[in-house]
């Protein structure tokens, strides 16, 4: 397996990386730290699973799980591009949809909050805040109220199904009061672009 760690946003490779290869009990494999180039490479067995981890200070941890099984041989490319750490920047995850009215976590909002979880375990050092935001249909205080049991709601998850200390994150609603387009209260827009508002997302406190 190899591959090159860089900068997510610009591509650049990053020197000094450290990036371990860990066994499916987590056992540690292997280490090696990147050169300028930010290459690395490791020799895999057939017919097993591994993950490989990549980290630089100030950057976010990533994993990803390598297979091996029913390969004889060849390169498996994993390419790890890490995201900068910045403070109270919000990032916004994919596809948690809730029902009309509702706050339970559905099971395809499941699948995306696992991958917060993964982000945590991959970072043990960050502090989040999970926020939930509605588009500007219903009432202000209905959507504050439903947005807030929504964030509480996936928080909840995170701490009891993934297994993460209630120390390192809170859920946060607000509402309607941060609109990333133009569809405030009387504004005529189509359902896609409500859409863009009814997001989840979560920002780095401390790491």
């Amino acid at each position: 397996m190899e591959g090159i760690v860089s900068d997510k946003e610009t591509g650049a490779p990053l020197d000094k990386s450290n990036v371990v290869l860990l066994s499916t009990d987590n056992k540690e494999l292997g280490t090696v730290t990147t050169g300028p180039d930010g290459y690395y490479f490791f020799t895999l067995e057939p017919d097993n699973k591994y993950r490989v981890k990549a980290s630089k200070e100030g950057y976010f941890s990533k994993s990803e799980v390598v297979s091996t099984i029913g390969k004889k041989e060849g390169i498996i490319k994993q390419d790890m591009p890490l995201e900068k750490i910045v403070l109270n920047k919000p990032i916004r995850l994919d596809n948690i949809y809730y029902d009309l009215a509702k706050w339970n976590i559905r099971p395809d909002a499941a699948k995306e909050l696992d991958k917060l979880v993964q982000v945590l375990i991959d970072n043990p050092t960050i502090v989040i805040e999970l926020s939930s935001h509605t588009d500007c249909r219903a009432s202000d205080a209905y959507n504050w109220d439903l947005s807030d049991k929504r964030a509480k709601s996936a928080a909840k998850y995170i701490v009891e199904i993934g297994k993460i200390a209630k120390e390192r994150i809170t859920g946060k609603g607000y509402g309607e009061t941060m609109l990333i387009n133009r569809c405030a209260n009387n504004v005529k827009c189509s359902e896609p672009e409500h859409q863009e508002n009814r997001r989840t997302e979560f920002k780095v406190l401390k790491f």
